[in-house]
Order: structure tokens, then sequence, then C-alpha cells
């Protein structure tokens, strides 16, 4: 009987591996802010008050000199006109001597009587008051913001892997027959 051999040889690899590399060295980015604040200047100038007391100043009786001045002047003629208008009228009573009324004793008693002061009740003016107010000037200036963007950078060095196969061993097959007897 014929007997079959097989003799296998499996191939037999050297591997030689040097993995990728790869380095990469990166810069940050930067960013740069600079900034200018709003600014808001309120400024209220102030308002204008005026009081003008002449017509309650007059409703008591004081007043200014040219007025005063004026009033006495028209008073003083007022007086006078008067004072003649009596002399006159005493001139003429004792002109009427013929009859024979005692013209001095009346003259002399009715000199002699005053009158009633007289009480006016009379309203005193207000003051004239007077308020000018004054807007407010308003300045508004707005802010700014400057920025300076500075990219970052990424430097790469890349290094492919290498694979280095050598055969060290050949695959065969060795095929024999045998006589082999039973």
């Amino acid at each position: 009987m014929l007997q079959i051999n097989i003799n296998t040889q499996p191939i037999r690899l050297d591997y030689n591996i040097q993995n990728a590399k790869l380095n990469l060295q990166s810069t940050r980015p930067q960013v740069q802010m600079e900034t200018t604040p709003p600014t808001l200047e309120i400024r209220q100038p102030r308002g204008e008050l005026t009081i003008d007391q002449t017509p309650f100043r007059y409703s008591i009786g004081l007043k200014n000199m040219a007025d005063f001045s004026r009033d006495n002047a028209e008073l003083g003629r007022q007086t006078a006109m008067d004072t003649i208008a009596r002399i006159v009228g005493e001139g003429n009573q004792m002109a009427r001597f013929e009859n024979g009324s005692n013209a001095i004793g009346n003259i002399a008693f009715s000199a002699s009587l005053t009158a009633v002061p007289e009480i006016t009740f009379a309203p005193l003016a207000a003051p004239r008051i007077n308020y000018q107010a004054n807007p407010a000037q308003i300045n508004a200036s707005a802010g700014n913001v400057n920025v300076s963007i500075q990219p970052g950078k990424v430097e790469g060095d890349y290094q492919p892997g290498i694979l280095d196969i050598k055969v060290i061993q050949y695959p065969s097959i060795e095929i024999s027959t045998v006589d082999v007897k039973v």
C-alpha cells in the first residue's frame, strides 16, 4: 500500500514596523480688547427767580423815588390849591363884616376842628413772582470697543510610518509517497 506524506513549511515573515509620527506645535490665539467707556454729562443751570414787590409796596404806600417825588409834587400842588381856596374863603368871610358875625371867631373855631381820620380797608397787592427755568444741558458720547485678534498657529511635522516585510522562510509543500507493506 502506498502512503502519501505531505510536509508543509509555512511562510515566516519578519516585520519591521515604525509608527507614523505627528508632532504638532501650536501657538495660542490672542484677543486684545480696548474699551472706552461711554460718558454722560448732565449740567443743570440754575433757574432765575424774579420777585417784583413794587405792586405790594405801592399798596402799603411805599414807592420808589421817582413815583414818590411825583406823588409828593402832586400832593404839594393840591395842598397849595386847597390852601389858596381856604384863604380865599376866609378872606371872603372877613369881607362880609357888614352882616355882623364874628368872622375871626368862626375862622378860629373851624381851624380848631380836625377831621377824624378815615380808615380805609384796601386789599394788598401781591408781588409779581416770575421763575424762568433753564433747560438741562445733556452731553452724551458713545463708548468704543476695539478688538484686535491674532489667530493661533498650528505647525505640524508628519513622518509617515514604515512597514518593512522580509520573508525569512518561504512556504513549501513536500509531497512524498512511501510504500508500506502490511
